[in-house]
């Protein structure tokens, strides 16, 4: 659970010849750690592996924040701070479409990744979760796991999914909006949804 704590901790006194050895395993410890800033992510990956960037919140809107690996879109990593001005305290870290990373989730195996089913899901937390309805900002954010193994990341964050359904299904209006809905749902789960986007949070 623990292998990036390990690996960054070895790589720590070599962080600029030794980010690339790192695993793409990514929980919200070290780096990421609920008092992390951006000094600490130029330690972990090296200076030329952390950017600063205008980041796509939702609704048109941006907001300045730090890429991690921003040549490499499938280590890539976007984070956004509560902080923004000093770029301290991490408010989330974005796992972009078509980046690698995992989650690790203690007693979650194998770990939360991009391109894994509701059902798949659904397994991993123990019990079904809340899923908003396609077609709309937040379409297809999950967070509320109901006190499922997903509720408790390594580290004490928080961790939110984001769904799209599989192209093509054209009786979506059953499932779109800004409502809840059951990851048990035969609506949902006729769509097949499978994850987009993860990321932890700080709240």
């Amino acid at each position: 659970m623990r292998a990036f704590a390990a690996a960054l901790s070895f790589c720590l006194p070599l962080a600029a010849t030794c980010a690339a050895q790192q695993p793409e395993v990514l929980s919200c410890i070290g780096p990421f750690a609920r008092a992390a800033n951006e000094a600490a992510l130029v330690k972990a990956f090296g200076q030329q592996n952390v950017a600063r960037a205008e980041i796509d919140v939702g609704e048109g809107m941006t907001e300045a924040g730090t890429i991690v690996y921003p040549r490499d879109p499938k280590r890539r990593l976007q984070v956004l701070w509560h902080e923004s001005k000093a770029r301290s305290r991490p408010a989330s870290i974005s796992i972009p479409l078509g980046a690698i990373w995992r989650i690790d989730v203690p007693g979650v195996q194998p770990p939360i990744r991009q391109g894994m089913t509701l059902a798949e899901v659904e397994a991993a937390n123990g019990r079904p979760f809340e899923i908003l309805g396609f077609g709309w900002d937040r379409g297809g954010h999950a967070g509320d796991w109901k006190g499922g193994r997903l509720s408790k990341p390594d580290g004490g964050c928080e961790l939110s999914l984001r769904f799209d359904p599989e192209p093509g299904f054209l009786a979506m209006e059953a499932i779109s909006g800004d409502r809840p809905f059951s990851s048990a749902d035969a609506r949902m789960r006729a769509v097949k949804p499978v994850v987009v986007e993860v990321r932890l949070n700080w709240p």
